[in-house]
């Protein structure tokens, strides 16, 4: 039992650091092109940073594990918001841009409502899944040709990317932090998976608790790390990329190899709580473009209450 609580330790220090040189060599990158930090966030970030749990439940399909993927991705969703939203909020309080409020967010309210919709009512099987990966594909396209068509029109921006560090120097902090990240979430994960085994839970339970939180300490670590550097873009694009990235490149390319079967719980009360809190931060987000101490702390509680809900529910 100690041996697992000292690889956390190890896979928590791991991840500090390895999000600082995220978020560091990711800001350097988005200046020295002249790419905003946003855009920044939720791409490469987003996809870099949700690469545990695209490969966790893409292990879980091919091994016959499918329930655990619905599992994993609902609760790593509520663990975004919750945690690398309300707690992050909760100590460093990081501003808004107006565009996630207008574009994003609908976007990603749109997604969740629709993951729903097809988990309660139809089975997310191949069809499904393509069509989930071809619109997470679109999205990913309009936002790198939007970013695109506004450095084209800005005057200023060959002035601009010739201010920074080299190309190159940047990208490898980036790098050498995300091997970091995914290295201590792998440790993290696995010693929680030892404890929580070790405590008699169930793979469900697992799956949506262990695995779900140990999946998100990446987009948790950057989250902090960027709020205490003031780059509240990259904070929030990273959290609403996440997001959208789950839900539909995760669960959509799992859908193409195996039906993604939802357990009951999740459809009834699981996926109508992230939906709700999806809507809650986005609400949030359009006072004064900040995540203050007190909606962080709303947002905070009210995770630990679905989670505490859910979990008694499935025990």
């Amino acid at each position: 039992m100690w041996w697992p609580l000292l690889l956390s330790f190890v896979g928590f220090s791991l991840l500090i650091y390895g999000g600082d040189r995220v978020c560091a060599g990711a800001s350097a990158l988005a200046v020295r092109l002249g790419i905003d930090q946003f855009v920044i966030g939720m791409t490469i970030v987003a996809i870099s940073t949700s690469a545990p749990e695209l490969i966790t439940s893409l292990i879980a399909t091919t091994n016959h594990h499918p329930e655990i993927v619905a599992g994993n991705i609902i609760g790593s969703n509520l663990v975004n918001i919750g945690l690398a939203g309300g707690l992050v909020a909760l100590i460093k309080p990081f501003t808004i841009t107006s565009r996630i409020i207008e574009k994003e967010m609908p976007f990603l309210l749109a997604v969740t409502c629709m993951f729903g919709i097809c988990a309660i009512f139809f089975p997310i099987g191949f069809p499904i899944g393509i069509a989930f990966v071809l619109l997470n594909t679109f999205y990913l396209y309009y936002i790198c040709k939007y970013d695109r068509d506004r450095r084209s029109n800005d005057p200023n921006h060959s002035q601009k990317v010739t201010l920074e560090i080299h190309f190159w120097k940047a990208f490898w902090i980036f790098l050498f932090g995300l091997v970091l990240l995914l290295l201590g979430a792998q440790i993290v994960i696995d010693s929680s998976i030892d404890i929580a085994r070790f405590l008699g839970w169930s793979d469900a339970l697992i799956g949506f608790t262990v695995i779900a939180i140990g999946t998100s300490f990446p987009e948790i670590a950057i989250s902090l790390v960027a709020a205490f550097r003031g780059y509240g873009a990259i904070c929030t694009g990273n959290i609403v990329g996440s997001n959208i990235f789950n839900t539909l490149m995760i669960i959509g390319s799992c859908g193409m190899i195996n039906v993604v079967p939802i357990d009951p719980q999740l459809c009834y009360f699981g996926i109508p709580a992230l939906v709700f809190l999806t809507a809650l931060i986005w609400r949030f987000f359009t006072t004064k473009r900040e995540i203050n101490r007190p909606e962080g702390g709303v947002l905070f509680v009210a995770f630990l209450l679905i989670f505490a809900i859910s979990i008694y529910r499935q025990l």
